[in-house]
C-alpha cells in the first residue's frame, strides 16, 4: 500500500502536465517562427490542460499536508512559509536570467525594449494587467492565492475549516457577477484573482484528496477510474478543437473541459497506487520530481533556440523543436539538481523539521 508521503503517481502526473504544457508552447513558438511549417497550434491545444493538472494536484495536495495540521498561528505561519519559499526561490532564480537576456537581446523573448513597464509586480508576482517578464507566472499568482486560503483555513480549529472552505467557494461564485472578464470587469487585477473560476480546480483537487483520505471507493475505482479520466480529457479536446472553443472567452470553459478531467486522473492515479493496480516509472517521478524547474526554464530555453536556429532556412522544423526540447530537459534538471534543490534547503533551514509534501517535493 502506498503511504501518503510516496505518492509517486503524484508525481508522475507532474511529469505529464510538464510535458503538455511543453507542447503547448513548443508548437505555438513553432508557429511563430515557421508558420509556413507549423501554420495553428491545433491538436497540441491539449498541453492547456497541463496547467489545470497542476492546479487539481496543488489542491490534493495542500489537503493532505493541511487537513491533519493543528491549529493556531504557529501552523498556518510554518505552512505559508514554506509554501512561499518553495514558489518564490526557484521563481526568483530564473526571473534573473530572463531579466538577463531581457536586458541584452529582448527580441529573443519576442518583446521590444521597454515593453516590460513593471518588473516590481512580475518580481513579487504581484497581480496586474501589464504583461509579465516570465509569461509563466500568471500561474503562480494563484498559487500563492490558493496557499493563502489554505493558511487561513489551517489557523482555524478542525471544527470550523469546513464552513471557512464553503464560505471561500461562496464568495468566488458570488464574485462571478462582479469580476467576470479583464479588464473591463470593474475589479482590480487581485481582487479578479481572487474570484476566478480557475481557483475550483484547487478546490476539485482539495475534494480528490477527501475522497482519497476516506478510504470507501468502489473496487472498481482503482482499477478504471484513471482510464476514465483520459477518454474524458480526450474527448472533450475533440469537443474543444471541433467546436474552436475560446478558452478566454469564458473562463469555466476551462474549468469544465480540462478541470474535470484532471480531478478524475488524479483520483485515478492515486487510487491505483494505493492498491497497487498500476506501477509508476521512475523516469516519470524524476521528471517530476524537477517540474517545478522545467516549469520555469523551458520557455526561455525554447526561445533562445528557436532564435537561433529558425533563421537557418534549411533546418528541418522538427528536428529543431526536438533539440529545443532536449535543451530545455537538460537545462531544467540541472537547475533542479544544482539550484532548486540547494535554494530550497536554504529556505528550509530557518526550520528544524523538514517541510512536509509527497516524496519529498512540496507542491
Amino acid at each position: 500500500m502506498a503511504s501518503r508521503s510516496t505518492l509517486q503517481s503524484i508525481q508522475a502526473l507532474r511529469a505529464v502536465a510538464i510535458f503538455l504544457v511543453l507542447l503547448l508552447h513548443l508548437v505555438s513558438l513553432a508557429a511563430h517562427y515557421r508558420p509556413d511549417d507549423v501554420a495553428h497550434v491545433g491538436w497540441a491545444g491539449i498541453g492547456h490542460a497541463g496547467v489545470d493538472l497542476f492546479f487539481v494536484i496543488s489542491g490534493f495536495i495542500m489537503y493532505l499536508i493541511g487537513h491533519r495540521q493543528s491549529a493556531g498561528w504557529s501552523a498556518a505561519g510554518r505552512f505559508l512559509y514554506r509554501r512561499a519559499a518553495r514558489v518564490y526561490l526557484p521563481y526568483w532564480l530564473w526571473f534573473l536570467v530572463a531579466f538577463l537576456v531581457y536586458l541584452s537581446a529582448p527580441q529573443i523573448m519576442l518583446l521590444k525594449p521597454g515593453q516590460i513597464t513593471d518588473l516590481f509586480h512580475s518580481f513579487l508576482l504581484i497581480p496586474t494587467w501589464t504583461p509579465q517578464l516570465l509569461p509563466v507566472s500568471w500561474t503562480l499568482k494563484y498559487e500563492l492565492y490558493f496557499y493563502a486560503v489554505c493558511a487561513l483555513i489551517l489557523f482555524l480549529p478542525g471544527r470550523y475549516r469546513l464552513s471557512a472552505a464553503s464560505g471561500w467557494l461562496l464568495y468566488m461564485l458570488t464574485g462571478q457577477w462582479v469580476c467576470s472578464q479583464p479588464p473591463m470587469a470593474p475589479c482590480e487585477p487581485a481582487l479578479f484573482l481572487t474570484m476566478h473560476p480557475i481557483m475550483f480546480e484547487f478546490a476539485m483537487g482539495a475534494l480528490v484528496g477527501f475522497l482519497y483520505e476516506q478510504k470507501t471507493y468502489p473496487s472498481w475505482a482503482s482499477r478504471y477510474l484513471f482510464g476514465v479520466g483520459v477518454l474524458v480529457l480526450l474527448a472533450v479536446f475533440v469537443v474543444y478543437v471541433f467546436f474552436a472553443i475560446d478558452l478566454d472567452a469564458n473562463a469555466w470553459n476551462r474549468v469544465v473541459l480540462f478541470g474535470l478531467p484532471a480531478a478524475l486522473i488524479v483520483f485515478g492515479a492515486t487510487l491505483a497506487e494505493r492498491d497497487q493496480q498500476a506501477r509508476v516509472s521512475p523516469w516519470l517521478v524524476a521528471v517530476g520530481n524537477a517540474s517545478y524547474s522545467y516549469y520555469l526554464s523551458h520557455l526561455i530555453v525554447i526561445q533562445m533556440v528557436f532564435w537561433l536556429l529558425a533563421p537557418i532556412a534549411w533546418f528541418p522544423t522538427l528536428l529543431m523543436m526536438g533539440i529545443a526540447c532536449a535543451v530545455s530537459l537538460l537545462v531544467a534538471g540541472f537547475g533542479y539538481r544544482y539550484a532548486e534543490q540547494p535554494l530550497l534547503r536554504f529556505g528550509y533551514r530557518a526550520f528544524s523539521r523538514q517541510p512536509s509534501g509527497v516524496s519529498g517535493q512540496p507542491s
